[in-house]
Order: structure tokens, then C-alpha cells, then sequence
């Protein structure tokens, strides 16, 4: 069993590597880690660690919520869609159950951030015709879609500055080289919420280091300003983008286009959805309802085929399970920040992963998506045991 435990561990730092760049492999990883960990046995203590947990009832829960919610409502016509991506949440399970080497989380961090690295230079290549597109499909960044490509670079940037003030290594400044690649992918490239995560989470940092060192806190600032300002002025999506949505918020969702009197696709969501929840506030119209119901009763000329998804993950749960799912899928996320204070009262930075996550979510179900759900359930495991001191 022995030899089991070391594999896992392997494993585990493979995952890391594996997540920013191949779907396909890590989907074999998941498969391998989960028949290790069930190999390996000792599945007392692994009962006895399962019922402490919090917040692992709640996913549960959540979880027999959307198979309940195949009994009622009208019609479920993405439930296999939804169920795919909600049992992958049972992945944390064999994840934070799991024992592993100090040295594992230190070594998978760092393999995740190299993968990252990669992503980026690649990214970068393509988009300087330096390197040959690897897949046709355009909203392929370099070897993930865009607008995750840019989440997972976004918190790889937030993870290496988080790492540059704790190391105390004379090579420290190689996670400060690492930003720089990482914003100029992310802001040279389309994916908004990785921009804005970056933006936002770094001002926050900011703010969060102005008693306790006021440099790095106007460094960042001077930095954001900088990179912001130069990808305006430089880069034809971003430009696009700021635009864009500038429009958007100061006219009402009113769409750029002057040709066009549809409103933002977003927008259409936001304010249509709510109206739709109102409706059936308790328990939502059921599993795998939103793209029927909402093409049902929405008259658009959206092609709303393309979305099975409000882009927001607490409006996608709110519509199919209403508020009582709802509020189980934040519970798992309470009991997550208490897990993470309780660990470690005064490293309040830990809490960093969860918030990330809970602010990402209102822009797309990153909860339900793969390579983002697995990202979440691979840092959080680092994140319990990693003292960043």
C-alpha cells in the first residue's frame, strides 16, 4: 500500500501540470487518482475524516437536489448536460480525504503554475504568429478555451504574488517574472473575467497590504495602471472589450451595435431570469430546465441554441432549484472559509481560492465547468494544507 500512496502522491502533482493544458489527460488522472485512493484502503479513518467534514453534506446535498429535480418541473432537457458536470463535484471527495506528503502540495503548486507558464508563452506565440495555432477552433486560446485559459492564468498570477511575499528565497523574483508573462497573455488576449479577476483581486491585495506594506501596495497600483493603460492602448481586444461593456453598463444593457435594439445577451439573462424566478421562487422549474423554459418564454433574436446557461452560476441554480439549492451551494462555501480560518486563524490570505471562485461565478457556472471545477477542487486541497508563511 505503500507503493499505492507514492503513486497517488505522483498523481496528484501530475493533476497540476495536467488541468491548464489537456482535458483529455486529466480526465484520465481523475479516473487513475480516484481507483488509488480506493486501492489504498483504510477506509475507517477515511469515514471518520468524511463525517467531520462540514460542508461535504452540503455538496451531497446539492447534489440529491438535482436529482430530485428531475420529478418536477416541465421539462428537462439538458439533465444529462447538468449531471455530468454536478457528479464531478465528487471529486473532492477522493481529493480532501486523501493523505499526502507535505512536499506533494509544494510540488503540485509549482507544477500547476509551470503549466501555466507554458499555456502563456504558447498564448503569446499564436497570437504573434511565432507559433502555428495547435487547434482550428479560434476560441481555443493555446490549449484551453479562452475565457478559461485567462481564469486559470488570472489566479496563477494572484498564487505567484501570494508566493513572492511568503518565499523567503534568494530566487523570489522569479514569481514576479511569472506575472508579467501572465498579464501579458491575459490582456493581449479575449476572456473578460480573467481581466477582471486580476483587476479586482489585485486592487484587493492592495488594499489588504496598505498597513502592513505600503510599497507593495502602490507598486500594484502603478503596475495595474501601467498594464491597463498599455493594453488599451495596444491591444484591439481589450480596447474592444472595455468599450463594450462600458457601453453596456452605462445604457441600460443597451447592446454597442447602433444597428441593433437587442440588449446584451447578459443582460437579456439577468433581468429575464429573475422575472422567470419570481415565478417559482422555492424550488425552481427543475434539472436541466433553463434553455427550454427561458427560449420558451423569451422572444429574442439570440440564437439561444449556443446558451444552456444564464452565465451566471447563482442564477442557473437559482432558476432549476430555486432558493433552497441555493442556498445549500453557498453553504458548501461557508463552511469552506470556516474550514480554511480554522486551519490557520491569522493566514487570512487562504481565503483567497473561495472568494476568487465566489466572485468568478457571477459572470458563467465555472462551477460547472470542467476544467474550472477541477482547478477549484485541486487548489482547495492545497490550500487546506499548505501553510503560506
Amino acid at each position: 500500500m505503500h507503493r499505492v500512496s507514492d503513486l497517488k502522491n505522483f498523481f496528484f502533482i501530475l493533476l497540476g501540470f495536467s488541468i491548464p493544458i489537456s482535458v483529455a489527460f486529466t480526465n484520465i488522472l481523475i479516473v487513475i487518482y480516484t481507483l488509488s485512493w480506493i486501492i489504498e484502503g483504510d477506509f475507517e479513518k477515511k469515514i471518520k475524516k468524511f463525517k467531520s467534514i462540514k460542508w461535504i453534506k452540503s455538496l451531497l446535498f446539492i447534489i440529491s437536489l438535482y436529482f430530485l429535480g428531475l420529478l418536477y418541473g416541465d421539462v428537462h432537457y439538458d439533465y444529462s448536460y447538468v449531471l455530468k458536470r454536478v457528479l464531478l463535484l465528487l471529486f473532492f471527495i477522493p481529493i480532501v480525504i486523501s493523505e499526502l506528503k507535505p512536499k506533494t502540495y509544494i510540488l503540485a503548486l509549482h507544477a500547476f503554475l509551470i503549466s501555466n507558464l507554458i499555456s502563456a508563452v504558447v498564448a503569446i506565440g499564436i497570437n504573434y504568429n511565432f507559433i502555428n495555432p495547435i487547434f482550428d477552433n479560434s476560441a481555443i486560446t493555446a490549449f484551453l478555451k479562452y475565457n478559461y485559459h485567462n481564469i486559470l492564468l488570472s489566479f496563477s498570477a494572484l498564487l505567484s504574488f501570494l508566493m513572492f511575499l511568503k518565499s523567503k528565497s534568494q530566487y523570489s523574483f522569479l514569481y514576479l517574472l511569472l506575472i508579467m508573462i501572465y498579464s501579458y497573455s491575459i490582456f493581449n488576449e479575449a476572456g473578460r473575467a480573467g481581466q477582471l479577476t486580476f483587476n479586482v483581486f489585485f486592487i484587493l491585495y492592495a488594499i489588504f497590504l496598505l498597513r502592513s506594506k505600503l510599497k507593495f501596495s502602490i507598486l500594484i497600483i502603478l503596475f495595474l495602471t501601467f498594464v491597463n493603460f498599455l493594453s488599451y492602448k495596444n491591444s484591439s481586444i481589450f480596447k474592444y472589450r472595455v468599450d463594450n461593456l462600458t457601453h453596456v453598463v452605462q445604457n441600460d444593457g443597451q447592446k454597442k451595435n447602433k444597428n441593433s435594439v437587442e440588449k446584451d445577451i447578459r443582460y437579456l439573462f439577468t433581468k429575464k431570469g429573475l422575472q422567470l424566478v419570481s415565478k417559482k421562487p422555492i424550488l425552481g422549474y427543475g434539472t436541466g430546465s433553463f434553455s427550454s423554459v427561458f427560449k420558451k418564454e423569451t422572444k429574442t433574436t439570440y440564437d439561444l441554441n449556443k446558451h444552456k446557461t444564464p452565465h451566471n452560476n447563482y442564477l442557473y441554480i437559482l432558476f432549476e432549484l430555486g432558493f433552497i439549492g441555493l442556498l445549500f451551494f453557498l453553504s458548501i462555501f461557508y463552511f469552506q472559509i470556516k474550514e480554511l480560518l480554522n486551519k490557520d486563524l491569522l493566514n487570512t490570505e487562504k481565503i483567497l481560492l473561495p472568494s476568487f471562485m465566489l466572485f468568478l461565478m457571477l459572470f458563467d457556472s465555472y462551477m460547472f465547468i470542467f476544467s474550472i471545477t477541477l482547478f477549484y477542487i485541486f487548489m482547495y486541497k492545497i490550500f487546506t494544507q499548505l501553510k503560506f508563511k
